[in-house]
């Protein structure tokens, strides 16, 4: 996801989410989320305290429907 593609994610009803919420939101598990990181097919995690990682529970989400309308396209 891009910069400008972040910015537009709703601040307002954003949170940072653990992989494990990840996991249920997209139903994939942990090496299949960061293979696709990788290959850039997903949004990467923010690193807010330097080790741990967290997503935007919108980005993901927006990744979500992103799959789904290219399904039904």
């Amino acid at each position: 996801m891009t910069d400008s593609a972040r910015a537009t994610a709703a601040p307002d009803t954003d949170r940072l989410v653990m992989l494990k919420v990840v996991e249920d939101i997209v139903g994939l598990k942990r090496t299949r989320i960061y293979k696709l990181i990788r290959e850039t097919d997903f949004p990467p995690p923010y690193k807010p305290g330097g080790a741990g990682s967290r997503w935007s529970e919108a980005e993901v989400r927006a990744w979500v429907a992103r799959i789904k309308e290219a399904r039904a396209a």
